[in-house]
């Protein structure tokens, strides 16, 4: 009987762990407001920010989909999450897929064409 605790408590530990790394594996996107890395925006995710916030260890927590206004984990992200599910205006796209682009790969960009800084300006003739 001692051994089946055992073998539970270890099973639990190690689902905490695995619980606190895939969020911050899965950086390429992510669910805004889905603190908690459970795949769906509830009550648990505001609670979750409470809990990060009052520095009350929590099992699971994801600072970048937790942080839906993007000023910084603060008590307003929870209040936000909270306003959303009672169904006021969804002003921060709470509930929706984040993607966030590869930093490694070069992004496209558009050749400006080149100007000398002396050069003035054409002034079309009317």
């Amino acid at each position: 009987m001692k051994r089946l605790g055992l073998i539970g408590l270890v099973l639990i530990c190690l689902m905490i762990a695995v619980s606190m790394i895939l969020p911050v594996s899965a950086a390429s996107s992510y669910l805004r407001g889905d603190a908690d890395g459970d795949g769906e925006v509830t009550i648990t995710d505001a609670t979750a920010i409470q809990r990060t916030l009052a520095e009350i260890p929590t099992a699971s927590f994801f600072e970048k989909a937790a942080d839906v206004d993007g000023d910084g984990l603060n008590i307003m992200d929870a209040t936000n999450i909270q306003r959303y599910l009672a169904g006021f205006e969804n002003t921060y796209h709470i509930d929706e897929m984040v993607t966030v682009p590869d930093p490694t790969t070069p992004q496209p960009t558009t050749p400006q064409p080149t100007r000398d800084p002396y050069e003035l300006p054409v002034v079309p003739k009317s």
